[in-house]
């Protein structure tokens, strides 16, 4: 029986008929024309499809869909200079990145910085555009472009308080240095650190002084060291036959009471 199934199921069906074209392949590049009745309904059949309408410009005013231009509040022009005036004034600045934080932190963050003679500010994109726009700190405004972030700006009126300001702001986890302004050049962030590290500019005076001073001691030095060297060797020659006529004189004086 298991045979009988086997033949029967497992093994393949040939087909009884093998169709075959009559001719050669069907040229489709250049098909042949077709039938006269079969080209007449093609012809009937072709659909015809309305002409394009011409365009009739819309009658509104173009004007109404413009957007007027936006009227600067006189009150952020104020604060738009009172930050120009920081920015000018102000001898360091460090750009942070604020991350979540509530106001008592904030607080107590602006009251550490306020303690070393800095303060933190905070402005809007469009305050720092009329601010900063055409300036050489243009390129700040692409820090606070980002809605979801929030930048920082820390201003202090004296030299090179980099130190100090990285020093609090270890304490301040939610805070992050970006880069800085120092000497009206916008550094990096490894760049503003180098800075705050290099001594002050009346130590590098004062060294450079000793540098001139000692150049000009060592030339005179230099300039005067043959004619000292011609002294001493005078000097030791003539100590020298002082010596050997004292040296004569005394034996003279010994021989002279012998002869007696």
């Amino acid at each position: 029986m298991t045979s009988i199934l086997r033949n029967s199921f497992l093994t393949a069906q040939l087909p009884n008929l093998a169709f075959k074209r009559f001719r050669g392949k069907i040229n489709i590049q250049h098909p042949r024309k077709p039938h006269f009745h079969r080209a007449l309904i093609i012809a009937m059949t072709k659909p015809i499809y309305p002409k394009r309408e011409r365009v009739i410009p819309c009658p509104i005013d173009e004007s109404k869909f413009k957007k007027k231009a936006v009227e600067v509040n006189p009150y952020e022009v104020i604060l738009a200079k009172e930050a120009r005036n920081w920015f000018d004034q102000s001898k360091m600045v460090g750009i942070v990145h604020i991350n979540p934080i509530n106001g008592e932190e904030y607080f107590k963050a602006a009251v550490a910085l306020h303690k070393q003679g800095m303060k933190i500010k905070k402005y809007g994109n469009s305050l720092l555009k009329l601010a900063l726009q055409d300036t050489k700190y243009e390129c700040i405004m692409e820090l606070n472009k980002n809605k979801f972030f929030s930048t920082g700006f820390i201003f202090c009126t004296e030299h090179n308080k980099v130190t100090t300001m990285l020093k609090v702001l270890k304490k301040i986890p939610q805070m992050t240095l970006l880069c800085g302004i120092a000497e009206g050049q916008l550094l990096s962030k490894n760049e503003f650190v180098a800075y705050g590290n290099m001594p002050d500019i009346q130590i590098i005076r004062s060294q450079f002084v000793n540098v001139l001073n000692l150049a000009g001691s060592q030339l005179v030095q230099n300039l005067q060291s043959h004619q000292l060297n011609l002294v001493n060797i005078l000097d030791a020659h003539a100590r020298k036959n002082t010596k050997s006529d004292d040296v004569k004189e005394v034996k003279n004086e010994n021989i002279e009471p012998t002869e007696s």
